[in-house]
């Protein structure tokens, strides 16, 4: 497995008057597996008719989410674990943090084993030549083959 990269050219602006250009390395993705896929290929792999595979992992969410919402960190082996989390304003004064300076909600995904594995062993490789800049134009080598189908080359993050 090879994880796939492209270089992309960012902006960081410290204040109004100070913009600095900057390139990273942002990764690509081929594309997305559906959940109605996902479940085909579970029943490709397991013998496990299709539709039961289906209400197994609609179980397994319910669940989960019923024991997230009561606060608890939920563990699926070596699959990983979901806990709930926030991001908060931070403030000068103790009195002055409560829930109006919590920004923004969302479920945290830790990697078990054999996720960390496979990233371990992971090849990382160039994904065409082109640098994107922030607004997903190419600059540089307007030639250059290879582009991601419209993929931003971030992971959407799944509590936005």
């Amino acid at each position: 497995m090879a994880i796939r990269y492209k270089k992309k050219q960012i902006t960081l602006c410290f204040d109004k008057e100070n913009k600095v250009e900057k390139y990273v390395a942002a990764n690509v993705l081929v594309g997305s597996i559906s959940y109605s896929k996902l479940c085909d290929e579970v029943n490709q792999r397991t013998g496990i008719h299709r539709a039961m595979v289906d209400v197994v992992l609609k179980g397994v969410q319910d669940t989960m989410v019923a024991f997230v919402e009561e606060g608890f960190s939920v563990k699926l082996g070596e699959f990983g674990s979901f806990r709930p989390a926030i991001n908060a304003e931070s403030q000068d004064n103790l009195e002055d943090v409560n829930a109006n300076t919590i920004i923004r909600r969302k479920i945290v995904f830790t990697p078990g084993s054999a996720f960390k594995e496979m990233l371990g062993s992971a090849s990382i490789e160039l994904f065409g030549g082109n640098v994107a800049d922030t607004n997903g134009g190419n600059s540089g080598n307007p030639g250059a083959g290879g582009g991601s189908g419209g993929d931003s080359g971030e992971t959407p993050d799944p509590a936005a």
